[in-house]
């Protein structure tokens, strides 16, 4: 594990995955992340590459070539390498080995930076491509937030806002196909919240693309403890709050999602996937505030 400390925050991360464990407060004490509770889901923050979310039949098509990928990517089930830079800020890396080649056939090197700044956390991610042609993937994060933070408080006193009113839709996930369907429903017309109810998640996360807000707060009506939530160069936004597992809301920035029920095309057709060069890099940044 690499603990990271300053005089607002203490975060503890599992190389695995390059995943965010706890984030602390140094003036509250308590935890703002999920409890990793192992019988009702025991991950916290995982970074997802190279898809987000399901492809179908858990296959792809690369060059001509058929691949086996479950949902989320590897990156998740992987040890990254750590580079602890500072009290502040730790780097992992995971570049491929036998078992990644085997899933994904693309030279890569992914960076994972996490840096404490007075009460944020920012997590940057920098995909570097170190093949001799171009490549392609989906990138995201999963972080799973305690909601409510408090005992004997009700998630049902909490709500996500937007910074800005927003007109969008949200994209309708076929559970039972585990895929993204082309069904569309009307999540906000010039609105900024709503508050976190379980039904609302019955159908999996609410995703929407394209909105205009940087940032995004999990807010509760009892007290002022908040979450900010900071999203850089990401084109779709996952909150999942599932119905049988109480206690969590996942705030979830995307380039990507599941494969449509009915995409049959090769891996580099997928809807926001990256394209990159040979020698270039893509970044992007989430950053978690932390409000006691």
């Amino acid at each position: 594990m690499a603990i990271l400390k300053n005089n607002f925050l203490e975060v503890e991360l599992n190389p695995k995955g390059a995943e965010i464990i706890k984030i602390v407060g140094m003036q509250d004490g308590l935890n703002y992340m999920w409890r990793r509770d192992p019988i009702l889901w025991a991950n916290s923050a995982p970074i997802l590459f190279p898809i987000v979310g399901a492809l179908q039949n858990n296959e792809c098509r690369i060059d001509g070539q058929t691949y086996t990928m479950t949902q989320h990517g590897f990156s998740r089930h992987n040890i990254y390498q750590t580079h602890q830079l500072s009290e502040t800020s730790v780097e992992f890396e995971l570049t491929p080995n036998e078992d990644i080649l085997k899933q994904y056939p693309y030279l890569f090197n992914l960076k994972v930076i996490y840096t404490l700044n007075d009460n944020q956390l920012e997590c940057k991610c920098i995909v570097k491509n170190m093949d001799d042609k171009t490549i392609y993937f989906q990138i995201g994060g999963h972080p799973a937030f305690a909601c409510p933070l408090l005992e004997n408080e009700s998630s049902n006193d909490y709500y996500i806002e937007f910074e800005k009113n927003e007109s969008l839709e949200q994209k309708i996930i076929d559970v039972e196909h585990r895929g993204m369907s082309h069904e569309r429903s009307l999540l906000f017309d010039n609105e900024k919240r709503f508050f976190v109810r379980q039904e609302m998640f019955s159908n999996d996360a609410i995703v929407v693309k394209d909105f205009q807000s940087k940032y995004v707060s999990l807010k509760s009506l009892n007290h002022k403890k908040s979450i900010r939530f900071i999203m850089d160069n990401f084109d779709h936004l996952g909150i999942w709050a599932s119905k049988h597992v109480g206690g969590l809301l996942a705030i979830e920035p995307w380039v990507g999602h599941s494969d449509y029920v009915d995409f049959t095309g090769d891996f580099k057709d997928k809807e926001s996937v990256v394209t990159l060069a040979q020698h270039e890099e893509f970044t992007c940044t989430f950053t978690i505030e932390i409000n006691q």
